[in-house]
């Protein structure tokens, strides 16, 4: 990743709190800052991170691009391999994600935008476009929104480095693997405003129990200031102790009503979504799927919090559409839910109900990849699929991979297939629909990142 990064060594050396000196270059100009070797340019700060390859192993590339220093740990093997005059473009850091991060907060609190921050076990992304609707009678200079889904330690600090003179809101979405990482990065965005759009079983591998889940979300108030607000689904899981959570950090709480309680309520259903009536506005929702309606709710909760006029929140719902993979209907020869961006047991459940309405009678099928990062929970989420499953005996059910076969087992009734993930199996799956789906059958693919499961739908749509 890539941004504009407009400061002096001198500046970046007291942010760091490095006491290093470099007196001849002192007054050098970055222009860029960069995780990625290959985007490095003149007057780049390169920042190497470890992943698959730590990024240090590319600090010769990055200087061959052009880059003007590079953060560095202290004591990495890179350095035996480096010149003496390559050394002396070095900035040495105790980690450099955490150098990131630091970065990153010196630069969003330089001004004073309303930073607002996402996060939640499903629905993030979907709610942070619409936050970021919300704003678009806004000039586009003015607002900054998380793109894609660069919501980690990585995609955050390079969503406030995009925030200038002119930004007047931010839109970060926030995600995480561990506990911690919210708070990490709560901490280095500042957020007023946090929401949370539910609490599930996403990560549970790593969290261990749902109440850490719970927890780890509620870090999402760290840090706020005193007057900082977070909102909450008046369902959500754990509210009793998200709000003692947030009770001893003397935060604020919005909880935003659910279902027919709230301003927005569902007058018709149909295979194209809702039609929807809010503060006595006539509002086309053009998404299937009620578990959304959530999100919708809590972008309003936010909106009329904020004052919005109510004519911008109902453009808000009318206009959005879904991003790259998620929920994205292509209709051909079958006609696919390309879901396959990732997947958790609640956008799993989510998809499955937007799927039947879609199908509104057609034939359907649900192509359902493994779960990651469930751990010893995996066995039992995945029988909880095919448990909601069992109420529509009439779809086709095909899993692909180990433990998306428990769907099966749990679901019982109905046409059930499984296959294991390997290349011959995936290869077989695809055959099996090219030879028993008819022309026009709903298809819903969907399952964690890892599985790929958009490989499918390239195969059906050759």
């Amino acid at each position: 990743m890539i941004s504009h990064f407009r400061y002096s060594l001198f500046t970046v050396l007291k942010i760091l709190n490095q006491k290093d000196y470099f007196e001849e270059d002192s007054k050098f100009i970055f222009q860029t800052i960069s995780t990625s070797s290959v985007e490095c340019k003149p007057g780049s700060l390169f920042v190497p991170l470890k992943d698959k390859r730590d990024g240090h192993d590319f600090i010769p590339d990055a200087l061959s691009r052009g880059a003007g220093y590079f953060l560095c740990e202290k004591g990495n093997p890179i350095l035996h391999t480096l010149s003496e005059e390559d050394k002396k473009k070095a900035i040495f850091v105790k980690d450099s994600l955490v150098a990131l991060g630091v970065l990153a907060n010196f630069h969003r609190n330089r001004f004073s935008p309303l930073v607002i921050a996402v996060t939640g076990s499903s629905g993030k992304t979907t709610t942070k476009e619409l936050i970021g609707n919300l704003f678009q009678f806004l000039p586009k200079s003015s607002l900054v929104v998380t793109e894609k889904n660069y919501n980690n330690e990585i995609g955050v600090p390079f969503t406030l480095f995009r925030i200038n003179e002119s930004t007047q809101i931010v839109v970060c979405e926030m995600g995480m693997n561990h506990r911690g990482e919210i708070a990490r990065l709560s901490k280095i965005a500042n957020p007023n405003i946090g929401l949370i759009t539910n609490i599930g079983s996403a990560h549970i591998e790593y969290l261990k129990k749902p109440e850490n889940i719970a927890l780890e979300k509620a870090d999402i108030a760290e840090g706020m200031n005193d007057s900082g607000i977070l909102f909450l689904p008046e369902d959500v899981s754990y509210l009793k102790e998200v709000k003692s959570y947030l009770k001893k950090k003397k935060k604020n709480l919005v909880l935003w009503k659910q279902s027919e309680k709230s301003n927005l309520k569902i007058l018709k259903e149909s295979k194209d979504g809702f039609l929807l009536s809010y503060l006595g506005n006539t509002v086309q929702w053009k998404i299937p799927g009620i578990t959304l309606l959530s999100n919708v709710r809590g972008m309003l909760a936010l909106g009329e919090y904020l004052k919005l006029p109510v004519s911008s929140l109902v453009q808000t719902i009318e206009t959005y559409r879904p991003p790259d993979k998620r929920l994205n209907i292509q209709k051909k020869h079958y006609t696919i839910i390309n879901d396959t961006y990732n997947a958790n047991p609640e956008s799993m459940e989510s998809s499955i109900l937007a799927s039947v309405q879609i199908a509104s009678g057609k034939p359907l099928v649900w192509v359902l990849g493994t779960m990651k990062e469930l751990g010893k929970y995996s066995k039992h989420y995945h029988k909880k699929i095919g448990t909601v499953l069992k109420n529509f005996p009439e779809g086709i059910l095909i899993t692909y991979g180990k433990d998306a076969k428990e769907i099966a087992n749990a679901r019982k009734t109905g046409f059930n297939l499984s296959f294991e993930e390997t290349e011959k199996d995936r290869i077989l799956l695809v055959k099996w629909i090219k030879e028993h789906a008819a022309k026009g059958t709903v298809i819903l693919v969907k399952g964690s990142r890892s599985m790929k499961m958009e490989t499918l739908v390239t195969d059906w749509e050759e």
